[in-house]
């Protein structure tokens, strides 16, 4: 029964409005749209701006603390890296772990290997200075390297042994009078090498006028107070002379303040922020008659300049509005009178130029960029396809197995051997019907390459392959590995006259995620310089690198397990001149697949 009065009641009011002219139509549109809204929504605007303003002072407090706190733990950060570096330094824990015959063995050590290295240029970059203690007797004070014995009696020695652990961040303020900037940022860490003789500490002191001058120079109109749990404010760009109750006592009375805790390595920072008075009240008290005679102008003048703008909307809305139904083809048409020059005469043309621009699409550019792309990918497959060679020549094998029987006839068994080893070889080779191989069938590939290899090399050649169990089942390109070990075997055994190895390796590596493929050869191996460049290509491997090189064997192995994997597969090569070399190939595991 409701349902069908509230449907009578709108049917009622759309005949009402149907037979309305559009003139009073406008006017009920700004009676009931646009006056009383503006009169019951005026309190809640001006109450919406008063949140957006409190909100916008709040997000600037937080990016204010957001700042500082990057700051902090930027710092942080820094002395961390410092004394980690300094730490797994094997060069600086056997420097300090000596005991030196005299001062002059102590200094011309310290000259050797410590006093030109890198600490030199550390020390005072952003830290006042980067100070390791020693309990080793034989050394003596300097910019660097200090006896531990005498630092026992510093605030910041006391300090880190009461937090009883190897690492702590420390501010505090230190009152010897031999101390003019008292407050201090201290990082401190223990060496913690195994064989180390002596307890080595790590001191890194931040300069605090450089972190004031910092922290003053973050852009913000906040007041900001980091405060610590040494009861302390530790930093402020509002002075140094202020206390931690001056802080908390603001904090609890005004409303306008943010405030983030965390800790860093046994330190508790509070970082607050405060904002004066919210200024948009002072804005609405001190223009109220402005504010009143603006109000008045928005009730009264749209009812004015209504009637002017009626006339000049209507019929080109209409015409606007035929042309966008059109007439039900596949093309839109043009609106062949456009007057004006106001939005709505720039609205019909543009809607032209859409009209004109759409059709010549259609009918030309989005065919064209069609075919192109067919074109395109009928040429990349075709590339793709030059890749591997289908023709499958069973005359080859007839020929092949001929030979072999004429050869065990005649007694000629080696002979024999070596064509039944090749006719494996040139079946693997010519049968593309699919690309991928499991490990293990390429592994028996390759045995039996090397075998037929060892009837040209003799002594010269040993090999051995190496694969683990659960890889064999794993697919890969087809006559990807062999090509790395024909590398090896034309560039490193053949220039060789005595005996050489090759190493064949297929494992997984569950901590790096990948299944790791070596190819080592104990040959003549390359320089540097040939090392980086063959890297560079073998990672960097398209179709087109490819049509520009003479020899292509390894690149077209790189390329297509590039393209099986999706781009995933790393190479690595590791080579000594008149050594050897080896090529490492990983493999993510989530881009493998098994033999189905």
């Amino acid at each position: 029964m409701f349902r069908r009065v509230i449907n009578r009641i709108f049917h009622n009011l759309n005949l009402f409005l149907n037979n309305m002219n559009l003139n009073r139509k406008f006017m009920v549109i700004y009676v009931f749209c646009v006056i009383f809204p503006l009169v019951f929504t005026d309190g809640f605007v001006f109450r919406a701006l008063l949140n957006e303003e409190n909100t916008n002072y709040r997000f600037s407090r937080q990016s204010a603390i957001q700042m500082y706190k990057s700051e902090i733990v930027s710092t942080y950060d820094y002395d961390t890296m410092i004394a980690r570096a300094m730490d797994e330094n094997l060069v600086i824990s056997s420097f300090l772990d000596t005991r030196y015959l005299s001062e002059y063995d102590y200094f011309h050590n310290y000259h050797a290997y410590v006093k030109d290295s890198y600490l030199a240029t550390i020390v005072g970059f952003k830290s006042d200075s980067v100070v390791v203690y020693a309990d080793n007797p034989s050394i003596t004070n300097s910019d660097i390297f200090k006896q531990l014995g005498p630092a026992r009696d510093s605030e910041w020695y006391k300090r880190f042994e009461a937090t009883g652990k190897d690492e702590a961040l420390m501010v505090f303020f230190d009152e010897d009078e031999r101390i003019t900037e008292k407050r201090k940022f201290t990082y401190v860490r223990r060496m913690k090498n195994a064989d180390a003789r002596y307890q080595k500490i790590i001191v890194i002191s931040n300069n605090y006028s450089n972190m004031n001058i910092t922290f003053n120079n973050i852009p913000t109109t906040c007041s900001m107070y980091v405060c610590t749990d040494d009861s302390m404010v530790a930093f402020s760009n509002k002075g140094d002379n202020i206390d931690l109750d001056t802080v908390l006592e603001r904090a609890n009375t005004e409303s306008n303040m943010s405030v983030e805790e965390f800790e860093i390595k046994g330190t508790k920072f509070k970082i607050y922020a405060f904002t004066e008075e919210n200024i948009i009240l002072k804005v609405l008290n001190k223009n109220q008659k402005v504010l009143v005679a603006l109000l008045i102008a928005t009730l009264i003048l749209p009812l004015l300049i209504m009637k002017a703008i009626e006339h000049s909307i209507l019929d080109r809305i209409g015409t606007l509005q035929d042309a966008f139904i059109g007439d039900n083809k596949q093309t839109f048409s043009t609106i062949q009178t456009v007057d004006g020059s106001d939005e709505i005469s720039s609205l019909m043309m543009n809607y032209n130029k859409m009209v004109n621009l759409n059709n010549e699409l259609t009918n030309t550019l989005y065919k064209e960029k069609l075919t192109k792309q067919k074109n395109d990918l009928a040429r990349k497959n075709a590339e793709l396809l030059a890749l591997q060679s289908q023709i499958n020549p069973h005359f080859l094998f007839n020929a092949l197995e001929s030979i072999r029987m004429h050869s065990i006839l005649k007694g000629e068994y080696e002979t024999a051997e070596m064509v039944a080893k090749l006719a494996v070889m040139e079946r693997q080779n010519v049968d593309w019907q699919n690309d991928s191989v499991t490990v293990g069938a390429e592994a028996e590939f390759i045995r039996a390459y090397l075998q037929l290899q060892s009837y040209r090399f003799g002594d010269r050649l040993s090999f051995d392959i190496d694969i683990e169990e659960d890889c064999e089942d794993y697919l890969i390109p087809k006559l990807t590995l062999v090509t790395f070990v024909e590398n090896a075997c034309v560039h490193g055994i053949e220039s060789k006259s005595s005996q050489g190895w090759i190493f064949v390796r297929v494992y997984r590596d569950e901590e790096q995620n990948g299944l790791f493929i070596e190819v080592e050869d104990t040959g003549g191996g390359m320089s540097e310089a040939e090392v980086r460049k063959l890297s560079k290509r073998m990672n960097s491997v398209t179709i087109d690198t490819i049509k520009q090189v003479k020899h292509v064997g390894i690149l077209n192995a790189c390329l297509r397990m590039k393209l099986m994997f999706k781009e995933q597969v790393e190479f690595n090569i590791e080579s000594e001149q008149g050594v050897g070399m080896a090529v490492v190939i990983k493999i993510p595991l989530d881009q493998l697949s098994k033999k189905g």
